[in-house]
């Protein structure tokens, strides 16, 4: 989790889609693991609607994306 947090947080500006994020940690982590963590961020971030969550995930055009959403 902490991976994806980082990674995300470096660059606050830019929305990382779950595609994107699987390769750019392929060699930390497996697929398998990756997918539940984003799962879970994805759900987390859906159920935090009124509140702000430190990560932001959106679905477009069939693709989920990831987002730092935390103003430091």
């Amino acid at each position: 989790m902490r991976d994806i947090e980082d990674m995300l947080r470096k660059d606050p500006s830019r929305m990382f889609s779950k595609e994107e994020i699987l390769n750019l940690l392929a060699g930390k982590k497996q697929d398998k693991e990756l997918e539940q963590l984003l799962a879970e961020l994805e759900v987390a971030s859906s159920l935090r609607e009124g509140s702000r969550s430190d990560i932001y995930a959106t679905c477009r055009g069939g693709t989920v994306y990831y987002k730092w959403n935390k103003v430091s």
